[in-house]
Formats: C-alpha cells, structure tokens, sequence
C-alpha cells in the first residue's frame, strides 16, 4: 500500500473516531494534552553541497526544549527520510484526542509545486530538470499533515512552516522544479494558526552570512525567543515575529561582508476561532511558566469615560463578512462570490499575496461600500498602507475598478479623505498628528472605472498603530 493511501487512510479512521468520541464524551478542560511534531531536516546526501543546511536540525532540538517547557509532549525528528517523517507523523497523531492542544515545526527544505507545498525529506532522489512528479511522490504535502490535525478535532493546532528557504533543485533554461523561490500562497486551513517564516515567494535565510555562528535560523532564533513571552497570545507572537525577522533579514552581508539587505517578511493566517489564544498561564511571572491549558482570554474592558468618548458600537451590516489578523478584525461590507478558483474575502486585505484582494460583491460601482478594522484595545493610528484595485497583474487591475477617494472614521468620531493614486504599487497614508481609536471604518466615496468590470477592489490594507497605555 502506498504512504498516500495509508495517509487517506488513516484520516478516515481518525475522523471516525473523532465524531464517535466527541458524541460520547465531553472531555474535561484541564484533561487536555499539549502534543508537538517538531522536524528538522538540514542533511540531503543526494542534493548538492551548496543546497545543504546548517541549522535546520538545531532548529528543531531549540524548539522543541521551548515547547517542552510550556507542558508539550514532544515527538522529535531530524534528518528524517520519507517515511521517518510518516512515522513521527503518525506517533504524533496517535497521541492526539479532540479538545488537544497541537503543534507542528517543521525545519528544511520545502518547494512549491502547483501551488501545493511540499516537506522535502532528508532521502529525496537526485532529479532532473523538470521531473517534478518524482518530487511529488518523495515528499510530504503539507495540506495532507494539515488534513491529520483537522481530523482529530483538537480545540487548537498552531502550525510553524520554516522551509521557505530557495528552492532546492536544479533549473535550466529556465524551468524549475517547482517555484523558483520560496513556497506558494497557502489556502488558509479552518480551525489551524499557521505561521511561515517567510512570505509568498521569499526566502527564508538560514544565516545572516558566511561568518554567523547563531545557533538557529534568522526566523528560528527571533520566534523562540518571543515564544518565552508569557503577555503574547498567538496573533501578537505572530505580529512581533514577523517585525523582528523583517528587520534582521535587512542586515544580512555577503561574502564580501558588504550589506546585502534581505527581503525576508514571515507570513501567518489565522482561521482559530473563540478568543485569543495565550500559550502561557495568564499570570505567569518572568520565571518559571505556570502551565496550564490553552488560554482563552476575553480582551480588556476600558474605563467607562474612555468607553463612551472612542468606543461606540463599530458600524456593520447583516451581509459582512469578517476575517481576524492577530489583534484586529477586519470586516466587509459586501465581496463577490468566489469564481476561477478565487476568494474576494477579508482576509485578502492582510494576507501576504499581491495575488489576492477584496472585491466588493454590491451592484454597482462599488461607492458606499466599505471595510471595518476593530482592535481588541485602544490604539494610536499613525499610518495606512494601502494597494490599490487588483494588483495581480496589470491587466487585472485595469479590469476593475479602483478607489480614487477614501474616507475614514475613527470610533472618536474624526474623520480623514484620501485621495489615492491610481497606479499599481503601494501607498503610504500618513496622520499628521496620530489618532486614538478601537476601530476604523474606510468608505469608498469614489472610483476609478476599470475598463471591462464595475466591481471596485483594494488589494491590501493595513494599519500602523501604536498601543494606548
């Protein structure tokens, strides 16, 4: 039988199994287990010298002493072959009840192909060019490991891609096996938090340069060191991951020891459900953690005074639709219904891919339409990023409509208009003096018409804020 068909298999059964035990039996909060798969793969005998890794393994060994100090069962590997991996796969797996707490690292080499992203094990072949089918058939996909944990039902799984590092073939004449770079846009997973070290297209770098003897991966050395902060629930470890490893890819040198600045912007989606959720037990001092289960913890209430002058109810409407990112939720008034193969939702608005955007889904030009972002606390808007219309390509931005003047409340009741350039790339949106506010309200007053559809669109908004202490 193949591992393919063992692993359908497999999340047959456990499927079964989970719907018999959760009709059955409620299981008990402070009954629940902590359960990690931790993966480092950095030694491939059959890939050349210049695509080894150093710190893939060390990686691995980091992050799962980081785990087992906040209560989690580990399951360990590195340097695993394929069906290594389906074994720690399936220990893990075996391990797990509905209501669990579950964890997935996994360090190496990954490649895309597709659009479908594959854990390259440590005894994959030697390939040629273009022989993309044998890389399929010795790799692990990653939505079949997503597919383990979604069958077994646990109340959370937080899931750590870092394989985004360049692709591992060989290339010529221009054709890869895969993506040349990094891995492909994932399709966000219902009920998983997942977390890559780099985003769409990127490379993660597995050092700053020739001479930095760190123990781990630029990414891997910045999330164990905020995975030790007990205040940070799964968004904002995410957030300050992703703004710490940005910043610290920029300092990498060449060989030479001259700056040679990487782009390395780690992206995660967040389809978790239910709260925040903390890692660490909500009174956990600087030393040893309290470890308790996973924490669920309703946002703060704000003095009444404070409540009443920034904090009314936030604008909505029966037919929105809402999409969460770390501490802020974003919501739409309207988006068009999914067709080729595309979504048009919220999430898009946060997501890492130029490739994805809102698209309103309301007769007519799309005016009157708008986008809500609420925080879970006070903050001090400073800036707005935006990218205009549909930036996939410029043929498809041409096609739809984008926004020309945008308009923003603030919960205080101030309000700014925009105007916006009508071009393909980034804008920056600056407040003179910053503005405190729980939400955000962005209404599109009016557009620029595309030259074959009316649907308006705005590929990425995002908002720089500052906490209010």
């Amino acid at each position: 039988m193949t591992s393919m068909r063992y692993f359908n298999r497999l999340a047959r059964n456990v499927a079964a199994l989970a719907t018999a035990c959760m009709a059955g039996l409620a299981t008990p909060a402070w009954a629940e287990k902590r359960v990690a798969l931790v993966i480092g793969n950095d030694l491939y005998p059959n890939l050349p010298a210049d695509r080894q890794l150093k710190k893939a393994g060390n990686d691995a060994t980091t992050v799962a002493d980081a785990l087992r100090s906040l209560g989690f069962d580990i399951v360990l590997g590195t340097n695993l072959g394929r069906q290594g991996m389906i074994d720690r796969l399936a220990d893990f797996t075996a391990r797990l009840e509905p209501g669990d707490t579950a964890a997935v690292f996994y360090a190496g080499h990954g490649v895309a192909i597709a659009g479908v992203n594959y854990l390259v094990p440590s005894d994959v072949p030697t390939v040629n060019e273009g022989a993309e089918a044998r890389v399929r058939g010795a790799s692990i996909a990653e939505p079949d490991v997503i597919a383990e944990l979604q069958a077994k039902a646990v109340r959370v799984a937080f899931v750590v891609i870092d394989a985004c590092r360049d692709n591992p073939f060989p290339r010529a004449a221009g054709r890869s096996i895969g993506n040349t770079r990094g891995l492909a846009d994932a399709r966000p997973a219902r009920g998983i938090f997942t977390l890559y070290s780099a985003g769409i297209g990127q490379t993660a770098l597995d050092q700053l340069s020739s001479n930095d003897t760190a123990h781990n991966s630029v990414f891997t050395r910045i999330f164990v060191e905020q995975l030790k902060r007990p205040e940070l629930h799964l968004g904002d470890l995410a957030v300050e991951v992703r703004e710490r490893v940005a910043a610290l890819a920029l300092t990498a040198t060449d060989a030479g020891g001259q700056p040679a600045p990487h782009e390395q912007t780690p992206a995660y989606y967040d389809q978790t459900l239910g709260g925040r959720i903390f890692l660490w037990n909500a009174g956990a001092s600087n030393g040893a953690p309290k470890v308790a289960g996973m924490l669920v913890k309703p946002p703060a209430k704000p003095a009444v005074a404070e409540r009443a002058t920034i904090r009314p109810p936030r604008p909505s409407a029966a037919g929105e639709s809402c999409a969460r990112s770390g501490f802020e939720t974003y919501c739409v008034s309207s988006m068009l219904k999914p067709q080729f193969g595309n979504s048009y939702g919220a999430a898009n608005l946060f997501d890492a891919s130029t490739g994805t955007a809102w698209v309103e889904g309301a007769s007519g030009n799309g005016i009157g339409e708008w986008i809500t972002i609420e925080f879970e606390a006070v903050r001090r808007v400073k800036s707005i990023h935006v990218q205009n219309g549909y930036q996939k390509s410029p043929d498809i931005f041409a096609k739809n409509n984008r926004v020309r003047q945008l308009r923003v409340l603030f919960s205080g009741g101030e309000s700014r208009i925009f105007i916006l350039n009508d071009e393909l790339s980034a804008q920056l949106l600056t407040l003179r003096t910053p503005i405190a506010a729980y939400w955000m309200q962005f209404i599109i007053d009016d557009v620029w018409a595309g030259n074959k559809y009316t649907d308006t669109a705005i590929t990425k908004l995002l908002v720089s804020s500052d906490p209010v202490q």
